[in-house]
């Protein structure tokens, strides 16, 4: 599997060209924290999104070797040949495990809806931002959920990156597929062009 590394400048010509892609009128976008978050920037800045309301979610997601604090240190020093070989590993290791998610079980998972629905009968249509689906499992609980709120309501996806083409969830949008991307916040993102506190369009 080909591993590619977006730097800023690319990311955001990568969001740009997302967006162009996105042939759906939403009455509401919903972005999925944390990597919707820097993705949704190109859409709130686009003018045939501009009047529409945005809201995020943020799941609750369970990866000790992303989030332990030695491992993220570690990450940065790696050379890229070796960053990108865990990342080959771990996608394989992801992939065998889609075939074990228990999709009956996961439609019971529900994400706490944090914002005013306001009159959600006027919601017809809402597309979901991420910056990328690997099982599927994030984006099946946030759209099921969002489902048993506005049952009569379109819902699509969009994301830059579709990791594995047999997650248990398709976009409707999207840029790479069974490609690994490696985005400007990264673990193990090197460059210098990227500072959480103020990354903006």
């Amino acid at each position: 599997m080909k591993v590619i590394t977006l730097n800023k400048e690319a990311f955001f010509k990568k969001c740009a060209e997302l967006v162009s892609k996105i042939d759906f009128e939403p009455d509401l976008i919903i972005y999925i924290q944390k990597g919707g978050s820097y993705v949704i920037n190109q859409f709130k800045n686009d003018r045939k999104f501009e009047k529409l309301k945005f809201e995020s979610v943020t799941p609750k997601r369970n990866n000790w070797l992303k989030n332990n604090l030695f491992t993220k240190s570690v990450f940065k020093f790696l050379p890229n040949w070796v960053a990108n070989k865990l990342r080959i590993l771990e996608s394989k290791k992801i992939r065998k495990s889609i075939s074990k998610l228990n999709l009956e079980s996961l439609s019971g998972d529900l994400i706490d809806i944090n914002f005013d629905l306001g009159k959600k009968d006027i919601i017809k249509k809402i597309l979901i931002i991420d910056d990328a689906i690997d099982t599927g499992k994030t984006m099946f609980i946030v759209e099921n959920s969002l489902r048993k709120l506005f049952p009569n309501s379109q819902i699509k996806t969009a994301v830059i990156s579709w990791t594995i083409e047999n997650s248990i969830v398709k976009p409707d949008y999207y840029l790479f597929k069974n490609c690994l991307v490696r985005f400007p916040w990264s673990k193990d993102y090197k460059h210098k062009d990227f500072e959480k506190e103020g990354f903006s369009s």
